[in-house]
């Protein structure tokens, strides 16, 4: 008998794996260059001062326009990536930075 992982197959296993994902969805023809990183349990994307994003232990980590600290479960780099495109189309693509 097996048991059921509730890990969806389509989910990052590491956070590299999620920081290339979320990299490949907020990439856009004209859009500013994304620069993806990682070294053991950590990822980072960068698209130059515009924005960091930090991947470590299960979560995406960046600042808000306003410096508050937000956090996105790595498991869903589409949601990041919504939630991410709408601070950039509502804000006029402000800087954020790691959190």
């Amino acid at each position: 008998m097996g048991t059921l992982s509730t890990i969806s197959a389509a989910a990052p296993a590491t956070s590299a794996e999620a920081v290339s994902r979320l990299c490949a969805l907020l990439a856009a023809p004209g859009g500013p260059r994304l620069y993806p990183g990682a070294l053991g349990p950590v990822a980072v994307l960068s698209a130059g001062s515009d924005l960091t994003v930090w991947c470590w232990g299960g979560f995406f980590r960046w600042s808000d326009d306003g410096g508050t600290r937000v956090t996105h479960p790595a498991a869903d780099p589409e949601g990041a990536a919504r939630r991410l495109g709408a601070e950039r189309h509502s804000h006029g693509q402000r800087t954020r930075t790691a959190a």
